[in-house]
């Protein structure tokens, strides 16, 4: 497995939980961080104890000691960096969304291609065992035939998340923040069932609350995936709801009341999926993580590095998830002011 150092591109929350990911990785170095303000960058890498810190992006994309890049900057500017980082020969891991749309990005593919470098969307979740043991159990029959999935991610945001959430020009909103992880495992759902290795829904519906900007600030969406399977998808950068996953089938049904993208799972540790057969008791089956989402989400990059895609999130299930997430906001008129 190679060893890769590591850049940051951006130096806010979600970096920060990266780059103690790759502190605790086995096969990842932290060699630079950049932000748009070289003090910030400076007192980051204090922090983490990171060798260079620069004042610019492409200061580091420019550094030959540099093999991956970890890009999280706001979602509308993914795109620009994954493609600038394609081109200065380093391998991409984006943070979720990729891209604002599944067109643009098909262009940070055509680069990463183009360039020969590794890119995989960062969806920590699909890495985590406790998600790897949701599919193996759907995949076995444990439930009988799946029939319906509901999943919800939502939060009330702070104020300064508020501010980037709620423009429209930096990718604001519900679904594309958090509903991206109800569409991925609705259709992960959909794929553990039947067998497939990527799907999309037949139909897409939806309406949402809109804020002045015209961003989903609470939505809810309804997938018709292969298989006949219901998908029943809800999200909110204004609304405290009940976080959770309920997979219905014909022999049973799946309850997970701490899905694998909440922040207590992002650490080593148990967690729990409920089986309930139809008609009888509850099975409790613990999971166990010994290592860190983040620091899995490192480790499984310099595993496939060398493949150019990660055999769990390849670009068709990127482009598949973000041409859902297309529909989703189309459907409830994002973008139109309230």
């Amino acid at each position: 497995m190679t060893e890769l150092r590591w850049g940051l591109l951006a130096a806010g929350t979600i970096a920060a939980h990266f780059a103690a990911g790759v502190d605790e990785s086995k096969h990842g170095v932290l060699g630079a961080v950049a932000a748009r303000d070289a003090g910030r960058a400076r007192d980051f890498a204090t922090r983490f104890d990171i060798p260079k810190a620069y004042g610019s992006y492409e200061e580091l994309l420019a550094d030959p000691d540099i093999d991956a890049v970890y890009v999280s900057t706001p979602h509308a500017m993914h795109k620009q960096w994954a493609i600038a980082a394609a081109e200065a020969g380093k391998h991409v891991l984006c943070e979720k969304p990729l891209t604002i749309t599944a067109a643009d990005a098909e262009e940070v593919i055509a680069a990463a291609r183009a360039h020969d470098v590794f890119l995989m969307e960062a969806f920590m979740y699909r890495l985590h065992p406790q998600t790897r043991r949701l599919a193996e159990l759907i995949s076995s029959g444990a439930i009988g035939e799946v029939r319906a999935v509901d999943t919800t991610f939502s939060f009330d945001s702070n104020p300064e998340e508020t501010a980037r959430l709620g423009d429209p020009a930096l990718g604001g909103g519900g679904i594309l923040d958090v509903g991206c992880y109800c569409t991925s495992l609705a259709r992960l759902v959909a794929q553990a069932a039947t067998g497939q290795d990527v799907v999309e829904p037949s139909e897409v519906s939806g309406m949402a609350h809109l804020s002045a900007t015209g961003v989903d600030e609470w939505a809810t969406g309804l997938l018709r995936l292969p298989g006949d399977i219901l998908a029943t998808i809800s999200c909110g950068i204004r609304l405290n709801r009940e976080d959770g996953i309920h997979v219905f089938g014909s022999l049973g049904q799946i309850h997970i009341p701490q899905p694998a993208w909440i922040h207590p799972l992002r650490k080593p540790g148990v967690s729990q999926i409920v089986l309930t057969p139809a008609g009888g008791e509850p099975e409790v089956i613990e999971v166990e993580a010994t290592q860190g989402v983040f620091a899995r989400e490192a480790d499984h990059v310099a595993a496939h590095v060398e493949d150019r895609q990660a055999p769990e999130l390849t670009w068709a299930e990127t482009l598949a998830n973000l041409r859902t997430l297309d529909r989703w906001r189309e459907a409830v008129g994002y973008g139109r002011s309230s």
